[in-house]
Order: structure tokens, then C-alpha cells, then sequence
């Protein structure tokens, strides 16, 4: 049963991340439009958010346990703060953020920048993290790479068909950052859970 609980945490995560780029696009539309520009500057920004934060961890998978769990705590930390400060004051800043750069362009780039760049890549720090957990388990390192971030896409594709389909046409986008915002916390909450296990001699 807790494989299980943990391959739903992985796909939570792929949810969390792409249901949240879909999400952005909302909160972009009324202060920048919708147009290719603005979806090339939200893509590249999470994709950016993706690498950079599978990279800082694979550096953290591979610390010594006392600075590892820091590490995670710290990222799980930055995650629920920056999702925090888009869900609550997400529309505020944009207001701003459009007010100071009239140049359009620049102001997407800032907002996404600001909004949804932190929690992306602080969020991608677990995937790596995850595949040295399966590792340690036994589990040859490249299955279980690919095990993680193909259940982990799994977890994208729903998060962009739900999100799009289902949840943005029935529910307000503040309520739905709110309900990220709660499910990131579960979701952290139980992978350092995971995560801090020791692995069977």
C-alpha cells in the first residue's frame, strides 16, 4: 500500500505542475491577453522552473542526510510560500507588474517570473529525489527514472485535461489556487514522510 501512496504522490506532483501552468495562463489573460507571445513566455518559464529544479535535485538526492532533509524542507518550504503569495496576492502583483513595465512583453516575462517560477522549480526538486528513493529500494536506476517521470506525465496530462475541462469552467481561478495551495501541502507532507524512510538493509 505505501508504493501505492507514493506513486500518487508522483502523480500529484505531475498535476500540481501542469494544472498550475494552465492556471497561470488565467490569471496572465486579463492584464496581458492570451496570445502566442504570452504562451511562449509561460512555457519557457516552466520549462526553465523544470530543468532548473531537476537539476538542484539531483544535487540535493545525493547530500548527506542531515543537509538532504534540510534541503527538502527548504523546497518544500519556498514551494507552499511562493504558491502562498500567487494564490493570495497573485492578481495584486500582476496589477503592478502591469503598471510599472508598459512594454508588454517585458511585463509577462516579469509576471511569470515572479509568479510562477519559485514554486515550479522548487516543486521539480522532488522528482530527482523520488528516483533515488525507488534507487535505494532496489529499483535499477534507469526504471526507475523512468518509472518516476513517466507516472509523473501521467500526472501532466491529467493535470492539463482536468484543470482545462473541467475544473476552470466550474470554478473560480482564486478558489482553485487555493485548493493547489492545499493539495502541494498534502502531497510535500507526505513525500518527505516517503522520502525520510530509511531504506531496508
Amino acid at each position: 500500500m505505501s508504493i501505492i501512496a507514493f506513486y500518487l504522490a508522483v502523480v500529484t506532483l505531475g498535476i500540481l505542475s501542469m494544472g498550475f501552468q494552465m492556471l497561470g495562463s488565467r490569471l496572465l489573460s486579463p492584464h496581458f491577453g492570451s496570445s502566442i507571445d504570452v504562451w511562449a513566455c509561460l512555457i519557457s518559464t516552466f520549462l526553465a522552473a523544470f530543468s532548473l529544479g531537476s537539476m538542484a535535485g539531483g544535487t540535493i538526492s545525493n547530500l548527506a542526510a542531515p543537509a538532504r532533509r534540510r534541503s527538502q524542507l527548504v523546497c518544500a518550504l519556498a514551494t507552499v510560500v511562493s504558491l502562498a503569495v500567487t494564490a493570495f496576492w497573485g492578481r495584486a502583483l500582476l496589477a503592478q507588474i502591469e503598471t510599472a513595465l508598459t512594454t508588454p512583453l517585458l511585463g509577462v516575462i516579469a509576471a511569470c517570473l515572479v509568479l510562477f517560477f519559485v514554486p515550479v522549480t522548487a516543486l521539480s526538486t522532488f522528482s530527482p529525489q523520488c528516483v533515488q528513493f525507488l534507487a535505494q529500494r532496489g529499483v535499477a536506476p534507469g526504471k526507475a527514472s523512468g518509472l518516476v517521470y513517466g507516472v509523473s506525465t501521467l500526472g501532466n496530462i491529467a493535470g492539463v485535461m482536468l484543470t482545462t475541462f473541467v475544473l476552470i469552467p466550474n470554478f473560480r481561478v482564486s478558489t482553485l489556487l487555493d485548493v493547489w495551495l492545499v493539495v502541494a501541502v498534502l502531497t510535500l507532507v507526505a513525500l518527505l514522510r516517503f522520502l525520510r524512510t530509511p531504506a531496508s538493509p
